[in-house]
């Protein structure tokens, strides 16, 4: 009996080890939908967003509606956000707040709006947004956009007792100038650094900075890293059709490890590097750009700790799946002997 009891055990144990349960995500409805209504002194009125013209000191304001196309009254979130970029190099409007050394102007500063409305069901409300330009004067645009999300979202049912909630919101794009001259783009490589994230990606980043109100488009990058004063190839990535907000930062990546399979457990050896980006953007323009950075073996270590290296995982749980044999059988053989 007690040899019966060990086996079963044993096999259930190696059976969630190998073989662990898969998880389906839930699905949601998006019942609201948010209407710009543009004014007749847009720049372009050919784009669907709010790009207006205005003078210092100049006050206006905008509008726009909620639809709420759901059968109960909802209340919806209202935030107007600076226009920032994520590492992927798209220009994004969820993050209100971010420090910004680069910009003379802050778009967040200069509206004035409600936090909250609530929209009846079956039905629409109109929100009114109040822009004041500062005093002084500005070349380029201040970029932002209008967020608009329905608070206490709910997912549907969870699958086997965990729950995956989709969050959905609307974006109306913000662009103020105060003339429409062409300015010289300017980007710059800050600085370059090893990091690991929360997904256990463990990546060199280098800090491009865009300090003038100038949306850069279509921005190409090929990126490399070399041991210092050396020419070998250690590291490399490209990137192609990015854009970069104006007056912003964001982090290049070139990924050391990949998340599976043969390079999962790759790491770059404690020294001295340099990170170099060939940077092609609207119309030809084009940066050349190098920094140098250290990896130290105390990064390193502590790296490891969070993403441990398991270059010799399958062999780990071979010989654990062994030992474990080895354990049962002697306890077996002692119960045997003894009886």
């Amino acid at each position: 009996m007690m040899k019966r009891k060990f086996l079963i055990l044993l096999f259930l144990m190696t059976f969630v080890w190998l073989f662990p349960m898969k998880v389906q995500a839930a699905q949601s409805t998006v019942n609201y939908s948010v209407t710009p209504q543009l004014t007749e002194d847009q720049v372009d009125k050919s784009v669907g967003y709010y790009d207006l013209k205005m003078r210092p000191n100049q006050k206006k304001m905008i509008k726009f509606k909620i639809n709420n196309n759901s059968d109960q009254t909802q209340s919806y979130k209202i935030e107007i956000n600076r226009a920032t970029t994520d590492v992927n190099g798209v220009i994004v409007y969820n993050v209100h707040g971010v420090y910004n050394p680069y910009a003379k102007y802050n778009i967040e500063d200069l509206v004035t709006y409600p936090k909250e409305i609530s929209v009846p069901a079956k039905s629409s409300k109109e929100v009114s947004v109040n822009i004041a330009m500062p005093n002084g004067n500005f070349d380029g645009e201040l970029l932002g956009g209008i967020l608009v999300e329905e608070n206490n979202q709910v997912s549907n049912k969870a699958y086997k007792g965990i729950s995956i909630k989709n969050k959905y919101n609307y974006v109306l794009g913000l662009q103020l100038q105060q003339n429409t001259d062409v300015i010289k783009p300017n980007l710059k490589l800050i600085r370059a650094y090893q990091k690991v994230t929360n997904t256990n990606q463990i990546s060199v980043y280098g800090e491009i900075v865009n300090d003038v109100a100038r949306v850069e488009k279509n921005v190409n990058v090929i990126a490399k890293v070399t041991p210092k004063n050396s020419s070998k190839t250690v590291l490399s990535s490209t990137n192609q059709k990015m854009s970069i907000a104006p007056d912003s930062r964001f982090d290049y990546p070139i990924k050391v490890n990949s998340l599976t399979g043969v390079n999962k457990n790759k790491r770059l050896k404690p020294g001295q590097y340099t990170m170099y980006l060939n940077i092609k953007a609207n119309n030809g323009n084009q940066w050349k750009l190098h920094r140098n950075f250290t990896v130290t073996a105390q990064q390193n270590k502590k790296i490891n700790r969070k993403v441990p290296n398991n270059g010799n995982s399958i062999w780990i749980i071979i010989s654990a799946i062994v030992a474990m044999l080895v354990i049962a059988g002697s306890v077996i053989y002692i119960y045997r002997k003894r009886r």
